[in-house]
Formats: C-alpha cells, structure tokens, sequence
C-alpha cells in the first residue's frame, strides 16, 4: 500500500463513520472536554451534512462567526446559515438585529425549511445556553425540536449540540432528561 493509498483508506472510514453518525438522525449530543475535542467532530458533520445538500444551521454562542467559520471552504461557508449570539447576545447595542424569542426563538425558527431537503441545526454551545437559560427550558425546547411533530409533515432536523464537560452540578441533570 502506498502513503497516499493508506491517506485514502483513512479518509474512506472517516467518511463511513460519520454517515453512520448522521445516520441516526434525531437528537446527537457532542461532548467536549479536555480528552476528547469535540468542535472539530461538529464541524466534521457539518462539513458533511452541507456537502449532502441539506439546509444547515448554526446557532453561534462561543465563538466568532469568522472564527466558527475558519477551515470551511468558500463551497461549504456559502451553504451555512449563521445566527450569531456570540457578540451581543442580548441586544444591548440594539441594533435592530435581534432574533425574536432570544436563541430558543431562532432554534425554532431554524425548523422552518426555505428549501426541500434535511435540515441540520448545530449549536455551539449548549453550555453557554445553559449559563443565560433554565435547564428545563432548553431541554424541554431541544426534545420537542428532535420529535417528529416539531415540523408537521417533514422530517425532524437534525440536532448537533456540543456541550463542555465537566458539567457545574447545577445542570448535570440535563443530560439524564435529554435522553427521555
């Protein structure tokens, strides 16, 4: 096997991994901590839901648009749709740019389909969310957003939310209560 026969074997399982991942659809909870970096696994499936053809969302909270951005090329940042909550998250400067409901209006919004096709919503981060709104809430907003009646008629979007671990003790109860 030569180097660059083994580089394309390697990318063909990460490949295969990933459709595996997306293949489960629903409600896909990406863990981040110091062992294991879980920004590049969502933006790995991002890079992957965009190339399949499906609307994709982000709903920004951590980072910069140009920041979260960076590594995409020009063909994968033209198909992604970015809400930016990361540099006035609540409005302050009013600049008229404010989503109604706050970020659980936009994560609805999202649902909401311009163009036939699946949709994928990726949140980064769940754990500056749970830092500004009640754990109950946002669970409760995530749930209904991943069930099949969410959007009457289609299939229910796909859902990549990252979250940093260790969880404050606070909000550990919002994993156990996704699941359910």
């Amino acid at each position: 096997m030569t180097p660059s026969g083994g580089a394309r074997g390697e990318t063909g399982h990460k490949s295969e991994m990933l459709d595996s991942l997306l293949g489960l659809g629903g409600l896909m909870l990406l863990r981040d901590s110091v062992e294991w970096e879980g920004r590049s696994l969502l933006k790995a499936l991002i890079k992957k839901c965009a190339l399949s053809g499906g609307q994709v969302h982000i709903l920004g909270c951590e980072v910069s648009e140009e920041e979260f951005r960076e590594g995409f090329d020009s063909d994968i940042n033209n198909r992604l749709v970015y809400r930016d909550f990361f540099r006035d998250p609540l409005n302050w400067s009013k600049t008229g740019e404010a989503l109604p409901g706050g970020p659980l209006g936009a994560l609805t919004a999202m649902c909401k389909r311009t163009d036939p096709g699946p949709v994928t919503i990726a949140v980064d981060s769940l754990s500056w969310l749970l830092l500004h709104l009640p754990c109950t809430t946002l669970c409760q907003t995530l749930h209904a957003l991943s069930r099949q009646d969410s959007c009457p008629g289609e299939t229910p979007p796909l859902l990549l939310p990252l979250i940093h671990l260790p969880l404050p003790r606070n909000v550990s109860q919002f994993l156990s209560t996704l699941g359910e």
